[in-house]
């Protein structure tokens, strides 16, 4: 298995009641969805769109070739995502 959000989730799945708290919400439940919206956006938006296009143009310039206007790019996205996100945990009592 891999992908960071798939292990989390399984091991969250295959270890519920174990721990005081449950590391994901029950899975077909509200709480389940909205864990899995940050989760794919965290991953999408953040991380693949932004944060990878900035490590692969700037720290890996010299593999991938460096693009400073993709790193702006990427850097001014990262921006606009993070409050959006930041935005919405705002909005809500809790996560989930």
């Amino acid at each position: 298995m891999y992908e960071s959000a798939a292990i989390n989730t399984y091991l969250g799945d295959k270890f519920r009641g174990r721990l005081a708290e449950d590391l994901v919400p029950p899975a077909g439940t509200a709480e389940r969805g909205r864990y899995e919206q940050l989760i794919s956006f965290i991953s999408m938006e953040l991380d693949a769109q932004a944060l990878w296009l900035h490590r692969k143009h700037e720290a890996l310039g010299d593999v991938f070739g460096a693009f400073p206007d993709a790193v702006a790019a990427a850097k001014a996205h990262f921006e606009r995502a993070l409050g959006v996100l930041a935005a919405d945990l705002g909005a809500a009592a809790w996560p989930f």
